[in-house]
């Protein structure tokens, strides 16, 4: 079996074991109403960290790239509910393996508001603004994103549309200008979530064909605030990386 099989066999198990975990339960918990990039998988949703909380993830991942070099990832960032309706976060990737370390360590900024509460017929809605310091290696220019995001409920299940624009402030000659990234998931669950996503968005350099990548996996609160993920990534697309594999840990701080 390839690598790629073991990886949907993966796929499987985890959603067998979600769907045990999650049977006869009608609806999210509250305390899973945000739900942030990295925790099992990269969607997002439209629901901010509660309104003075404090909010600590960080997730690694391990990844084989589509020419065969192991890499790993550490990305630590800390949300802070500074409005009711909005948070702030800032984020410091890490990158180590053979040709990521550009970039690694640069300071990513972001600011969250969410402007439409979920109805019975409209999805909530939210919006992301940010910005990436060039403090890590060779790092240069300031980079700038925008994203909306939109989440409809029904019952157990939540679904997630993720639309993301790119600003390279120092794109070499052979890189992209602007770079997109959509999209879409769907949790089910309550105290566990079964996360998936579906993932393209532009490559780095003009001659290569969009990255197209699939992730599923599950994510647990041990209590109201410490949650866990695990998740894995299959590319779909010759551009994307083979596999990934995502753990993460989350921690929210209430009063701040």
């Amino acid at each position: 079996m390839t690598l790629q099989g073991i990886f949907w066999v993966l796929w499987a198990l985890i959603g067998t074991a979600g769907w045990l975990i999650i049977a006869g339960t009608v609806v999210l918990a509250e305390e899973q109403k945000n739900m942030s990039p990295g925790m099992a998988t990269g969607m997002e949703n439209a629901f901010p960290v509660a309104f003075r909380a404090l909010q600590f993830q960080n997730v690694v991942r391990f990844e084989e790239s589509n020419r065969g070099d192991k890499i790993y990832r550490v990305e630590p960032e800390l949300r802070w509910g500074l409005v009711r309706y909005g948070f702030v976060s800032l984020r410091a990737p890490l990158a180590f393996g053979p040709g990521v370390s550009r970039e690694s360590g640069d300071l990513r900024l972001q600011g969250f508001y969410n402007f439409t509460d979920e109805t019975r017929t409209l999805p909530a809605m939210a919006l992301v603004v940010g910005m990436s310091l060039p403090t890590g290696h060779d790092s240069a220019g300031v980079d700038a994103l925008v994203r909306g995001i939109l989440t409809k409920s029904a019952g157990w299940a939540q679904v997630n549309l993720n639309a993301e624009l790119n600003k390279i402030g120092a794109a070499q000659p052979a890189e992209r200008d602007f770079r997109y990234r959509f999209g879409i998931g769907a949790d089910f669950g309550a105290d566990s979530l079964v996360r998936t996503g579906l993932f393209v968005e532009q490559a780095e350099s003009r001659g290569e064909v969009p990255l197209w990548r699939m992730q599923a996996g599950l994510f647990h609160h041990f209590t109201p605030t410490i949650a866990v993920a695990l998740g894995a990534e299959v590319g779909l697309s010759t551009s994307a990386p083979d596999y990934q594999v995502i753990i993460g840990y989350q921690q929210t701080f209430e009063g701040f």
